[in-house]
């Protein structure tokens, strides 16, 4: 953790202003979490980097939190304290607001994966293309599902928190894995600080709910998780997220995103990036189910009609990518999951790459089924 003299004696309550201030990344409120270390600005700058080390790689959550004119300062004061480390610097999920600045500092870039803003002025579903999505809709209405938000700190229901709870077990135990962690939250209903909670319910019972975080600067809400029954009625997701964005708007909220989905290889310049990344990730399915069904995930969210999609970056420096960092990365999300035999699984995938430019001719072939 870097020092800093006006927060030494209350982090958290120095990160939490600092995100209230300056956040911009659908993320940053993660980074609240007690996995990740932070870094101040020795010059003095106002704000932090939050950030985990795994295999001598320090990967920074998302975007420097900080005033837009000190990113390229405050980008470039962290690599030099990863240098001093001897670790490689690496920032996942950086927005395109930073992309062009990490370019300046000679990052390497690949882009991992797209992101739906919705302009809740904007949003409409009428029309022929969302004829499946009203449908859905008005079935989960039909079997008597309604939705509401849950404001714990003005009323507790043990009720709905232990059905809630057993979702989130139950959802744990069909992935095979741990909550993941980085820049994923946690329902967090023992400390709900600003978090918001949306519940679909049957009879009083919660059959899907979703945790959603502020996005400070932007005056907007990201939809961190979601969680539901195995086997919930017809039309639970898009009821439970429509009737969220409802009552989202009415509340003064100007946008929401769904979060990012994942290398889909939408609206991506340069394929090649995203295959190769992909490989690797196939190794990862028994250990990470949050990379697991790419296209299927960006449908999903595609389906409500966003206003945009914004592109989201694993930068790195030096520029010339290398296995670890992608293990890094596996490691942040799941820390007691990924071992250090898929480093050597990643490893072998690309023995013989030197670079990303130099791909061997029947890689597209593998990567395609062929």
């Amino acid at each position: 953790m870097h020092p800093s003299p006006s927060c030494a004696e209350d982090h958290a309550d120095c990160v939490l202003k600092a995100l209230k201030r300056y956040a911009y990344h659908s993320q940053s409120y993660s980074i609240l979490r007690n996995d990740k270390s932070y870094f101040f600005s020795p010059s003095g700058m106002d704000g932090v980097i939050a950030y985990v080390v795994h295999a001598n790689v320090a990967l920074a959550a998302g975007d420097p939190v900080c005033a837009p004119s000190n990113l390229r300062e405050f980008i470039a004061e962290f690599r030099d304290f990863c240098c001093a480390q001897k670790w490689r610097c690496c920032f996942q999920s950086a927005t395109e607001r930073c992309r062009q600045l990490l370019e300046k500092l000679d990052f390497g870039m690949i882009k991992m994966g797209e992101e739906p803003i919705f302009e809740l002025d904007k949003l409409s579903w009428a029309g022929r293309k969302f004829r499946s999505l009203r449908k859905n809709i008005r079935s989960a209405k039909n079997h008597g599902l309604t939705v509401v938000e849950y404001r714990p700190l003005s009323g507790r229901r043990p009720d709905w928190e232990k059905d809630m709870e057993e979702l989130s077990a139950a959802w744990v135990k069909s992935k095979g894995s741990n909550e993941f962690a980085f820049l994923i939250g946690e329902p967090g209903l023992a400390d709900p600080g600003e978090r918001k909670y949306f519940l679909a319910l049957n009879d009083d019972q919660v059959e899907a709910f979703v945790v959603c975080t502020p996005i400070y600067t932007r005056n907007g809400i990201y939809f961190d998780l979601m969680r539901r029954k195995e086997k919930t009625l017809s039309g639970t997701s898009q009821l439970l997220i429509s009737e969220s964005f409802r009552l989202l708007q009415e509340q003064g909220y100007a946008m929401v995103t769904l979060g990012t989905a994942p290398l889909a290889n939408e609206h991506v310049d340069d394929p090649a990036q995203s295959y190769i990344i992909e490989l690797a990730l196939k190794l990862a399915f028994n250990h990470l189910g949050y990379f697991y069904r790419f296209k299927p995930l960006y449908q999903f969210k595609k389906q409500f009609g966003p206003t945009s999609w914004e592109g989201h970056y694993l930068a790195f420096s030096p520029q010339r990518f290398n296995p670890v960092m992608l293990y890094a990365l596996l490691k942040a999300y799941d820390p007691s999951g990924v071992t250090g035999k898929l480093l050597r699984q990643i490893r072998h995938v690309w023995r013989g790459i030197k670079e990303l430019d130099q791909v061997p001719e029947n890689l597209f072939d593998r990567l395609k089924g062929k």
